[in-house]
């Protein structure tokens, strides 16, 4: 079934001087700097949002604000503001007319309860059809600008599944951009930066934090108050009772926890630097030890028919002439879920020509390799790899298809739901295979996907319904990359889509290659540091000289974190970033100096295999999922934990 709505408006290039006009996406959010434990109903796995207070979601500022440089750049240009929600959300449409003027649409009606992204972005995608009728005129050019992802989801999946209702490119992660005409975007890609001109239009650009945000104005915020705000509900937009709301959905939450229900270490405290060397060598090393091939909890069917069938896929990303290690690790996570309902792993490689990744994509788990090619694919374009691989999915059926949370799965997984109206999972940090049971409902071996939500303070396990296939992006970091097995046989199954050049509809150019050096995942020890530091040189001087001493002490290589904290006070580059919002690891040991253990970080780094914490506050939470402690001041602990671990006798007692 073709769910798409079709283009909204002809196909065609902008002309110069003509009008840009823009439809920016805005969302009330809860703040979630502060959710009270009672604000959480954990039977329903809903937030009961009446008990926080509610703003304009943060990165909405930043896309209001970048719509704004684009319409001011063309005389006679329109802003429309569009929000979906209950009555209450017309409050964040007046904050966006206090500081750009333009007109406003609230998209509210309860048949719209309880959406997920799909549902959401489909009624969304209704509302920008009437906008374009009766406010923009069916022949004019415009975008459809948005915040990257919203704080309470952090799914980042409807702007794009937007895109993909609408059958219109999409520009995601938008740093900057040149207004024109011709527009310029500068957007984060799946190789690193490079600048995007839309060939058509309308056009969808998802924005990050990359710009200085509007404030109100005094006279726009008192003119705000009196501008009529439109109210339209399901059947104005003309939107399918079917697609909206709670029956629309293709995903369920049915676990709400807190990260602290996730388990915990029982931290052993030690007085001294010097108790703490022979510990961490005797816990370095049993480290080392191999998982068990076959877990004690390992799911078991017990001659029980499964709810769903097919194959387990993974999109295997491409990274130079490799594939990346998210990929990788997929596969071998796939096998160990599909192991236990009996079924194969396939591998899907995108591309004009995939050499011997096949054999490599075999060898890392996969029973069968399905390799699309066409020369059309060999530059990243989410219309075409969309197209192209959700073609596959409707043909094949698989019962589960994965992707690595990165730039290009963040932006391709959505659409590829939509097309097969499937669900998605979003940044999942734990993958299982289970059943579900509850009033009439019955599932037997669906896959559970956990993952963080609003900016971690809680962990939501989610499942998919309604689907024939279930799918997820997942963290990279989260799960290991599996020793490859040359003497491992598989298939190679050659796919030639249908494209064409007019599937394309824009055009790219790189500006600059995203570095592996940078990233932190591949280390064997992370030295982390937090807000306790006063300065970058500090901070600097105080890690360099321990990282150097473990890795001497130890063989092995060791990078450099921060938690966020650390990258907002200039301390460390966002690339060293631990955390929900920026990467995840899984060091064989990881060192938490001057951290004091907020959600965000420890979903970045809970699955560090041995975990020692430093820190001054003996109640510290880093202590909670910590397996060796010393409570001290970070002036004192570090230097003499250097001294011992360089063989130096322990200098004297440590000062707290």
């Amino acid at each position: 079934m073709d769910l798409r709505l079709g283009r909204c408006a002809p196909a065609r290039t902008v002309q110069n001087g003509g009008s840009m006009d823009c439809i920016v996406l805005v969302k009330q959010v809860p703040d979630v700097s502060a959710i009270p434990d009672d604000a959480w109903d954990r039977e329903k796995g809903t937030l009961r949002r009446g008990l926080l207070d509610s703003i304009l979601n943060p990165l909405d500022l930043h896309a209001l604000t970048f719509a704004r440089r684009i319409t001011a750049a063309t005389p006679g240009s329109k802003t429309v503001y569009l929000t979906m929600g209950p009555p209450q959300a017309r409050e964040v449409l007046v904050d966006c007319l206090s500081r750009a003027p333009g007109q406003a649409i609230l998209l509210t009606d309860r048949a719209f309860a309880g959406a997920d992204t799909v549902a959401t972005a489909y009624s969304l995608a209704c509302a920008i059809r009437r906008i374009e009728r009766e406010l923009l005129g069916s022949g004019e050019d415009y975008a459809i600008v948005t915040g990257m992802q919203s704080v309470d989801g952090d799914t980042a999946q409807v702007p794009p599944q937007i895109a993909e209702a609408l059958g219109i490119e999409q520009v995601a992660y938008a740093t900057g951009l040149a207004p024109g005409p011709p527009l310029r975007v500068r957007r984060i890609g799946p190789q690193g930066s490079e600048d995007v001109w839309p060939l058509r239009f309308p056009v969808l650009i998802t924005v990050t934090a990359c710009t200085d945000t509007l404030y109100r104005s005094f006279r726009l915020a008192r003119e705000a108050r009196h501008i009529a705000i439109r109210e339209w509900g399901a059947t104005g937009v003309q939107a399918r009772p079917e697609r909206i709301g709670l029956r629309g959905s293709r995903t369920q939450v049915y676990r709400l926890f807190s990260p602290a229900e996730e388990r915990a270490r029982r931290c052993v405290m030690v007085g001294r630097p010097a108790e703490l060397v022979p510990l961490i060598r005797a816990g370095y090393e049993q480290t080392g030890e191999p998982p068990s091939a076959t877990p004690a909890d390992a799911y078991r069917l017990e001659g029980r028919a499964a709810t769903y069938r097919g194959e387990f896929w993974v999109l295997a990303e491409r990274e130079g002439p490799g594939v990346r290690d998210v990929s990788l690790a997929l596969l071998g996570k796939a096998a160990e879920l599909a192991a236990s309902l009996g079924e194969r792993v396939g591998a899907v490689l995108v591309g004009a020509a995939p050499g011997d990744l096949p054999a490599r994509l075999i060898a890392s788990g996969a029973d069968r390799v399905y390799s699309i090619e066409h020369p059309l694919l060999e530059v990243f374009h989410p219309i075409t790899f969309a197209k192209a691989i959700s073609g596959l999915v409707r043909e094949r059926g698989p019962q589960v298809l994965l992707f690595g949370a990165t730039p290009l799965g963040r932006e391709l997984a959505p659409r590829i739901a939509y097309a097969c109206d499937s669900g998605l999972t979003a940044d999942c940090t734990g993958l299982a295979v289970g059943d579900h049971a509850r009033g009439s409902l019955s599932l037997v071996g669906i896959l559970k996907q956990t993952r963080p939500a609003l900016g971690g303070n809680v962990m939501a396990t989610i499942m998919t319904k309604d689907s024939r296939t279930q799918m997820a992006t997942v963290r990279p970091g989260v799960f290991r990359v599996p020793a490859p097995d040359a003497a491992r046989r598989g298939e190679l199954v050659r796919v030639v889509p249908d494209l064409s050049p007019s599937d394309i509809g824009v055009r790219t150019c790189p500006v600059e290659s995203a570095t592996a050096e940078a990233s932190i995942r591949d280390a064997d020890v992370v030295v982390a540091g937090g807000h306790g530091f006063r300065s970058r040189s500090d901070f600097e001087g105080t890690l360099d000289p321990l990282a150097r001493s473990l890795a001497r002490a130890l063989g092995c290589s060791v990078k450099l974190g921060a938690s966020r904290m650390a990258v907002e006070d200039g301390f460390a580059s966002h690339d060293h970033q631990v955390g929900l919002t920026g990467q995840t690891v899984q060091p064989r040991l990881y060192v938490a100096v001057g951290i004091s253990g907020a959600v965000q970080h420890i979903s970045g780094m809970q699955g560090s295999r041995l975990v020692i914490a430093i820190n001054k506050d003996p109640r510290a939470r880093i202590f909670d999922y910590a397996d060796l402690g010393i409570v001290g001041s970070i002036e004192t602990v570090v230097p003499e934990l250097v001294h011992c671990l360089e063989g130096g006798a322990p200098s004297g007692p440590s000062t707290s």
